[in-house]
């Protein structure tokens, strides 16, 4: 959404330049005219990119792609309790430790991005069958920190307006209230299926366009616009009125309030739910742990959002 209506706005050269790891088509994306731009955006909990979340899910500790399942950097595994891991509750990471792996995560990233780019001029040179595309799969990659812990990506770095389950509103540093969940241990050595794959299986293509980014920190230094796929990157190219509310009870707290921090438009909107999942619904497991009702979630969403629309459309 974010990449059609930055297109809409800027033209292609909004996706191409020497900093993308893949360029847009021109011919592609031709015959955007001033009506297919949106008159405005609501972001509900909206993600940084596919490319961020591959880029976060990756298991740091693995050091060999052809032995991922052996080849392991102990102090890097984000599952051994030496290193913070709890598998029945939430796992406490040191800042150290967090610094480390956020690292090794970029450089993971940015290796599989040389390989893949590599592959894609030993086929321009005809040294490479298949000439078109291949597969291009990865393991160990269901490994998100945020998942199993609730003090990485915990909320908002400044004070934010909450709305609250009751319908009122107060400004504060919002924390996320999400609960951990310590089955990504499992999930990073199975194949999977949806947010718990531990497998991507991809082509050169759709992995290089759509699941990479270059980064030297996979959580605050990432360059965005290295990828076209990426919210933030976009977002700074969008001057359209922006509504942008988070889910109280899930870990993208912090990205959307870098995508307020980014917009480029003068009118722009940022909120939290209290107590909200990424679907929207009140977090009732959540409310066991907290004392805290959340039923009202889903009607505060879209009260907020109607109310947003009706006073500027």
């Amino acid at each position: 959404m974010s990449f059609y209506q930055a297109v809409a706005e800027n033209g292609p050269t909004y996706c191409q330049g020497p900093n993308k790891i893949v360029e847009c088509s021109s011919e592609r994306l031709a015959g955007f005219t001033a009506a297919d731009r949106a008159d405005g955006i609501v972001y509900l909990d909206a993600h940084p990119g596919i490319s961020v979340n591959t880029l976060r899910s990756l298991n740091a500790a693995v050091t060999n792609e052809d032995q991922p399942f052996k080849a392991i950097n102990p102090t890097l595994d984000p599952f051994n309790v030496k290193n913070g891991f709890n598998p029945n509750g939430d796992s406490v990471y040191s800042m150290e430790f967090q610094d480390r792996y956020f690292r090794a995560q970029a450089a993971r990233m940015n290796a599989l991005i040389d390989k893949a780019l590599g592959i894609k001029r030993r086929m321009a040179e005809g040294k490479y069958q298949p000439a078109d595309d291949d597969s291009f799969v990865f393991y160990r990659n269901s490994a998100r920190l945020s998942d199993v812990s609730t003090g990485v990506h915990r909320g908002t770095l400044n004070p934010a307006k909450l709305l609250k389950n009751d319908g009122t509103i107060v400004t504060q540093v919002v924390n996320s209230v999400r609960l951990p969940d310590p089955g990504s241990a499992e999930d990073d050595l199975l194949m999977g299926s949806g947010n718990a794959a531990g497998v991507k299986e991809l082509r050169i293509t759709s992995f290089l366009t759509a699941n990479a980014i270059r980064a030297s920190h996979s959580l605050d230094e990432i360059d965005w616009c290295s990828a076209n796929d990426t919210t933030i990157c976009a977002i700074r190219e969008i001057h359209g009125p922006v509504l942008i509310a988070a889910m109280g009870a899930h870990y993208f707290i912090r990205d959307n309030e870098l995508l307020f921090e980014n917009g480029a438009m003068e009118d722009k909107d940022f909120i939290v739910i209290e107590g909200a999942t990424h679907g929207g619904t009140g977090c009732t497991e959540c409310t066991a742990v907290t004392g805290v009702d959340y039923s009202n979630a889903r009607k505060n969403i879209y009260d907020y959002v109607a109310n947003w629309t009706n006073g500027r459309f």
